[in-house]
């Protein structure tokens, strides 16, 4: 009988391990930004048969309990702003993908100069117009985007409170293109595709290019990082690499990510 116990007492802790190692626990605190992409890529691995025996969860954490998830070890790795990172944080820290607010506007209604100040501005009056800014007196049409928890994604980039009231919402970005004319302001993450009706500022004399948002150099520019605390298991290493796939940057391009692969303080790989 003891021997018995013991047999199953055995295969009960392989079993637990074997599990451990293969799950893919992963708390998503970014606010939103990768959220889509991310899901894609865990829930192709949640059906492969490598990991059938894994724990497979993907839950959306505010930064500090995120960061409490990942301690505890009850999430395997949480995607995380770099601004969100404490100091102190000890366990292991991969650059995975920068995004980036970009300003669209009307053809009609062109500006020399465009800075994050006046953006930081127009967001916040009560009735903003171009006079100021352009020299034609027309009242600004604010577009924002509102993400799926009810955010506002500007307020996301410019790091602070801002009035919600007399900004026209979108949750979709296709249909904020609708609602562009030639007095409109649209503040939205980078797209590929742009319409012909509008173009996009550049913002303190720097142009949301690809090259200007992995560097960092343009200015509404927010960086993530995946976290880990220790020993990934098989699970997550096939998770990291599925994200770096051709396809999945592709997928990532898409959702209006660039992908990076800089550690913290050291040279871009």
């Amino acid at each position: 009988m003891k021997l018995f116990v013991r047999i199953i007492s055995v295969f009960l802790f392989s079993t637990a391990a074997i599990a451990a190692d293969n799950s893919l626990r992963i708390g998503d605190a970014s606010g939103g930004g990768s959220l889509h992409y991310l899901r894609r890529a865990w829930f192709s691995l949640s059906q492969d048969k490598r990991f059938r025996d894994g724990e497979f969860s993907f839950t959306a954490f505010a930064p500090q309990e995120a960061l409490k998830k990942l301690a505890a070890k009850e999430v395997d790795l949480i995607i995380l702003e770099t601004r969100d990172i404490p100091a102190d944080f000890s366990g292991k820290r991969q650059m995975f993908a920068a995004e980036a607010l970009v300003c669209y506007t009307g053809f009609g209604n062109p500006l020399a100069k465009f800075s994050f100040k006046q953006l930081k501005e127009i967001w916040k009056e009560d009735k903003p117009v171009w006079e100021k800014y352009n020299g034609q007196f027309n009242t600004i049409h604010r577009i924002g985007l509102t993400i799926d928890h009810g955010g506002f994604v500007e307020a996301r980039f410019l790091g602070e409170p801002l009035r919600s009231d007399g900004i026209f919402r979108c949750k979709d970005i296709k249909r904020a293109w609708l609602f562009c004319n030639p007095s409109a302001l649209l503040c939205a993450p980078f797209f590929p595709e742009v319409p012909g009706n509008v173009s996009p500022l550049p913002v303190d004399g720097i142009a949301p290019t690809e090259n200007n948002i992995i560097s960092g150099k343009y200015p509404l520019n927010l960086r993530y990082e995946i976290l880990t605390s220790g020993k990934n298991t098989p699970a997550v290493e096939a998770f990291l690499k599925l994200l770096a796939s051709p396809l999945y940057t592709t997928y990532a391009r898409e959702s209006g990510l660039f992908l990076i692969s800089k550690d913290p303080g050291g040279k871009q790989r």
